[in-house]
């Protein structure tokens, strides 16, 4: 497989940047997990004794060794969505920072059927980078589960299946390129006489694309949802807000002394030492990583926290508008960084546990210059629809109409229809009742 490829030649190249970057932007179960491997694998490794009492451990996806009635209510669950696969995915295999933000970039404009809505060229003048790095990225990403991912058609969604499922027939790639119209039509004979092949030789081919999946993206709507724990609690003290970073949920591990010692020996074989220093490199870099994550994910939590603290305590609605850019302005690091800090990790706030990016907003100028966040905008849009004349349901231009005129709030009509199908609200004709 070439992601295994990809991995270890990455891994060979910069092993602790590489263990540093995959660490940064995982989950705390990923991270659980990983450290449960290492402790069997690594016998440098072991497990420390913590002074603290613990919640119980909900039991991981890959071990499933604790009882369900261990489980606290503070475990969330939420519906596994298309971008939290493909951005864990890409915090696994990117190489560089700046392949990093192309990728967040993609896959922000996938639709839910898996499909890129926009082309390389605006992605490229988007970014203000070269549409070779663009594509890319794009080419990597084709690459993620499910197959056939951030395609921009369905004959090249289809033709990437094939490829992953190692077909090399240049007449099935034909079909695929020239006559899905026909399949769907059924029209196989016309296909095989355009071909100028039998219709035995085309009926075969035809039944493997048929298996393919023209919507890679939809499975996703219908997962059964995921536990999710958050990586982050926030706690409200006298003082304000406290940012509690949840590392209880991985048991902590310290080098062993027996190795240690062990390496001290001048009479040690050296194929033995030559073992125990790999290990022992090994093991130092997981804790480096970890130590890591733990520091940098704190800084970008309490900055975070700290500017958001007002809609934290009342209402998500209400975040001041802030991107990725801004805040690693404000903490004087690359934007990637925090990218990869927020990257599939999850917030328990007052309102409720969230994802950590949730937090982050675009902005919208009103009508006197000032900056308003989207969410607000959003919430706005959502309860006019819900207050309307349902006999006289609001059209999208007169929902920006209504923004302009009663909230000061600047935004075209196909803002409004972006923002309304995000709510998956109905078009005007569908929620008219007669």
């Amino acid at each position: 497989m070439e992601f295994r490829q990809r991995t270890e030649l990455r891994h060979l190249m910069a092993p602790a940047l590489t263990q540093s970057l995959k660490v940064l932007t995982m989950t705390s179960l990923d991270l659980r997990t990983l450290i449960e491997e290492e402790l069997v694998n690594n016998p440098c490794l072991e497990e420390g004794v913590s002074e603290e009492i613990k919640p119980p451990l909900p039991p991981s996806s890959h071990s499933g060794s604790l009882p369900q009635e261990d489980l606290t209510d503070k475990f969330a669950t939420k519906e596994a969505s298309l971008q939290d696969v493909l951005l864990r995915q890409l915090g696994m295999f990117v190489d560089t920072d700046i392949e990093l933000k192309i990728g967040h970039e993609i896959i922000g404009n996938i639709d839910e059927n898996g499909y890129l809505r926009v082309s390389l060229e605006e992605l490229a003048l988007t970014l203000n980078l070269p549409i070779e790095e663009i594509a890319k990225v794009l080419s990597l990403i084709q690459q993620f589960e499910p197959s056939g991912i951030g395609c921009r058609n369905i004959a090249e969604c289809l033709a990437v299946q094939l490829k992953r499922d190692n077909e090399t027939d240049p007449l099935l790639f034909n079909i695929v390129e020239n006559h899905l119209e026909d399949i769907a039509k059924k029209n196989y004979s016309l296909i095989a006489k355009r071909q100028k092949e039998p219709l035995e030789k085309i009926q075969p081919l035809i039944d493997k694309i048929l298996k393919l999946d023209p919507k890679p993206g939809r499975n996703y709507s219908d997962q059964a949802t995921q536990r999710i724990i958050p990586d982050i609690t926030i706690k409200e003290k006298d003082q304000g807000l406290e940012v509690v970073i949840n590392n209880e949920y991985f048991p902590p591990v310290i080098i062993s002394r027996a190795y240690q010692q062990m390496l001290k020996k001048d009479n040690l074989d050296p194929v033995a030492r030559e073992y125990i220093e790999n290990k022992m490199r090994a093991a130092q870099e997981l804790l480096r990583a970890v130590g890591k994550r733990t520091t940098t994910l704190r800084r970008v939590a309490e900055k975070l926290v700290g500017i958001q603290q007002d809609a934290i305590k009342e209402d998500l609605s209400y975040l001041k508008p802030l991107t990725f850019a801004e805040l690693a302005r404000q903490l004087e690091v690359h934007e990637t960084t925090v990218c990869r800090t927020v990257m599939n990790k999850y917030i328990e706030t007052p309102c409720g546990v969230v994802a950590l990016k949730d937090l982050f907003t675009t902005k919208i100028n009103d009508g006197n210059g000032q900056a308003i966040s989207v969410n607000y905008i959003k919430k706005t849009i959502k309860e006019l629809i819900d207050q309307e004349d349902k006999k006289h349901p609001l059209s999208d231009e007169a929902i920006a109409r209504l923004l302009a005129e009663r909230f000061n709030l600047k935004a075209a009509r196909r803002t409004v229809t972006k923002y309304r199908e995000e709510f998956k609200i109905p078009a005007t004709p569908f929620r008219r009742i007669r």
